[in-house]
């Protein structure tokens, strides 16, 4: 009765052990992306950076006025200073400034609202991406999908990288 007992307990052993053993085998199908990559290409196809610029074309051109004037008046003061009477001298140079504050004022304003406009369509990209991720992961059968930054060492047949991008509508 106990080589009975010590038999069974050595098959249940065995048997928990190749369970634990095709567990862990099914748990280990891990991909990668290379989500640089996916990124500067899907912004490259999806043309965010022209469009960005149209966006901001009109503000881009009022600066730019902003310093062709200032630019006149500079080259106004150089050319006819010493003719121009103190009166004319100092309306120019308050001219001069109020066009440089405006021009700071509008600048700061653009660059602010071109990087708050670069981080939306950085998200909407963002959002494509893990969308993607989601579906080849599912389709293919990973577990587990990592950024390829954080993968040391990894099979090109676990780069999901091409897949993902081709998946982004």
């Amino acid at each position: 009765m106990k080589q009975w007992i010590k038999a069974a307990s050595l098959g249940l052993v065995i048997l928990s052990s190749s369970m634990y053993a095709n567990a862990a085998e099914a748990a280990q199908k891990i991909g990668y992306v290379s989500t640089g990559q996916a990124m500067s290409e899907l912004a490259a196809r999806y043309n965010v950076q022209e469009k960005l610029q149209k966006e901001f074309s009109g503000r881009v051109a009022a600066l730019r006025a902003i310093e062709g004037k200032m630019k006149t008046k500079i080259d106004k003061m150089k050319r006819d200073g010493e003719l121009m009477t103190p009166k004319q001298r100092t309306d120019i140079q308050r001219e001069l400034a109020a066009l440089d504050s405006d021009y700071k004022l509008k600048a700061k304003a653009l660059a602010e609202d071109q990087r708050r406009r670069g981080m939306e369509e950085e998200q909407k990209l963002v959002k494509k991406i893990r969308t993607a991720i989601d579906t080849v992961a599912k389709k293919n059968g990973y577990n587990v999908v990592l950024d390829a930054q954080a993968v040391l060492f990894a099979s090109k047949s676990d780069d999901l990288s091409s897949k993902v991008i081709a998946a982004v509508k």
